[in-house]
This record gives structure tokens, sequence and C-alpha cells, in this order.
């Protein structure tokens, strides 16, 4: 099989990437040459994101650079946002100027300050349209006027999350299981192949790439490129929410009704902040059992340093 993958993935469209993948599998290529495509696809697909470590800050408050917690430094007439009646905790503040020489795509601005909320209380997952709200971004390029803001004082202590210092680093990501799979495999092109047959030789692809690409961390907030997927892809979910679609209920039907149309426009939504448990000697803040937050939006918005319009969703084990 001496097909030059690259050049096939980009020059060919994906049914016939299905197909191939399809004749390899029942002329018994599967082992070998389905791993080596697969590295191939995996390699094709691999994004740019920006690592982030934490550490308890046993310090001063931490002002106007990037951290998790503490107090929020915005305008002194900031209006804190509210969801059924409660007040969102404030999670994290990016200063654009420390991420930006690690930014390599160039997706987020490069300058001023991006802000992160979401209301613990509830810990909504984001799969119905009524938890629009729930979560909220908030983007200001100015902030030479701004400083720390106290809570608001209906605010229980639970709510308040601890300061923590935050280190960034450039990493390669690559697609999930799950995201790979609806990146580059029609179930009803591969009726031949399952899930759980491919799953295996996917794997093989992804350690073997990792260890050329990844840098190891310890947890998984980040910001851009593919999520950390704990139980389903998200894109299609963000699209169809958005629509009006509750995907919790018989929210699948609808999906499944208008599966193309949503499906297509689900490739405009990419990652923008991915949270996980950040915790201290005396201090955890877990979202469900061993759960992400995950941010995402629209990439005209991202362009458009529009962010009143993202989704959050929760996943966990």
């Amino acid at each position: 099989f001496s097909l030059n993958y690259n050049i096939y993935i980009f020059e060919k469209n994906q049914t016939e990437v299905y197909t191939e993948i399809k004749r390899l599998y029942l002329v018994g290529g599967f082992t070998m040459d389905l791993k080596k495509f697969v590295l191939e696809i995996l390699d094709s697909l691999k994004k740019n994101e920006i690592t982030i470590s934490t550490e308890f800050n046993n310090n001063s408050e931490i002002i106007d650079k990037s951290k998790i917690g503490g107090k929020p430094y915005l305008p002194k007439d900031f209006v804190w946002p509210y969801y059924q009646g409660l007040p969102l905790s404030f999670l994290a503040q990016i200063n654009l100027e420390e991420v930006s020489s690690l930014d390599k795509d160039k997706l987020l601005p490069d300058k001023g300050m991006l802000y992160f909320f979401y209301e613990l209380e509830t810990q909504e997952w984001g799969y119905k349209p009524q938890s629009k709200g729930c979560a909220k971004v908030f983007y200001f390029e100015d902030t030479s006027n701004f400083s720390l803001i106290d809570f608001p004082k209906d605010m229980g202590d639970d709510y308040k999350i601890p300061e923590f210092k935050v280190n960034f680093k450039s990493n390669i990501s690559l697609p999930s299981y799950e995201d790979f799979f609806n990146l580059v495999e029609d179930k009803e092109e591969l009726e031949d192949i399952t899930e759980d047959e491919f799953y295996d030789i996917y794997h093989s692809a992804y350690d073997e790439l990792s260890k050329k690409y990844l840098v190891p961390i310890e947890k998984y907030t980040k910001l851009l490129a593919y999520p950390d997927v704990i139980q389903n892809s998200m894109e299609e979910e963000c699209e169809a929410v958005s629509r009006g679609i509750n995907m919790g209920g018989i929210g699948y039907l609808y999906l499944k009704k208008y599966h193309n149309e949503i499906k297509k426009a689900s490739k405009d939504w990419i990652l923008l902040f991915q949270m996980d448990t950040v915790k201290s000697d005396d201090y955890e803040l877990m979202f469900g059992d061993c759960g992400h937050l995950y941010f995402w939006i629209k990439k005209e918005d991202l362009a458009n340093k529009n962010f009143e319009n993202i989704w959050l969703i929760l996943q966990c084990y």
C-alpha cells in the first residue's frame, strides 16, 4: 500500500477515504496498512494547544496577570453575571499578551484579557438550551483602569475559588478517539468495520504520535485545539443545542432529522478553554466525577472577538 497519505487525505473526499479504509479491512490489510493510514491521518490533523498548569498562590493577590480563581481584575462598574438568581463563580482570567507567543495559529486576540465564569451550584451540563447563561466569557482589550473587584455579597464562600498561579506551555494536540471517528469515518459507509475493531488500531497510532509530539501533562486545563473528551464529541451538540434542541431527552431524534445540516455547521465550533480539577493541600474544585468544563465558540465569533455566544459543556466519568 504505497499511497501518499497526506496528499490523499486532502485531495480525496471523505467518502473515498472511508471506502479505502473499508477496502483495506476487507482485503486483510487492516493491521499494518490501516495503522500507517491512521497514523498519517492523525499526523495531518494535529493542532497547537496552550496547556495551563496551576499552583496555589500563597503570596500577595495577583492583579493584572493570568490566574485561576481569586478576585477578577475588571472595571469598577462591572455587572456580575447571574444564572437563575445565582452569581456565577469566577474561574479564570487570561492575560492574552502572556500567551500570544504560544498561540501559533494566532486564533486569540493578541492583547487584552479574557475572563471565564461558571455557575457552580447548579453545575449545568450544557445539553439543553435552557442552560444558556450558566457560563460567560468576557473580553476587554483595554484594562488600564481596572482593579480587583469584590465578589457579590450573596455569593457563598463555597463558590469563591481561591487564587492559583498559572504557567503556560505550548503543546501539540491530537483528536481523541471519539473526535477522530467523527472526522474520518462515516458509520454508514463502513458497515463492516465496527468502532471496537477500529479502536485498537487508533490507540496504537495515537500512542506512537504522542511519544513524538506531546509534552506529558498531569492536568488538562488548556486553551484551544482538541478537547480531551470524556464522554462524546461535542461540536454537534453545541450546534444542536444552540438551535434550541434539547440533547438530554429525545433531542437525538431531531439531530438525526437535521443531521447533515447540523454536522456541517458543527465544523464552525472550536474549543476556546478547557478546565480540569484544580486543587491545593486543603482545597479541591472538581466538576462532577473528575470532569472537565469545555468552553466552545464559533470560529467567526472568535475572529471578531465576540464572546457573547459561547457554549459550555460539562463531561465527567
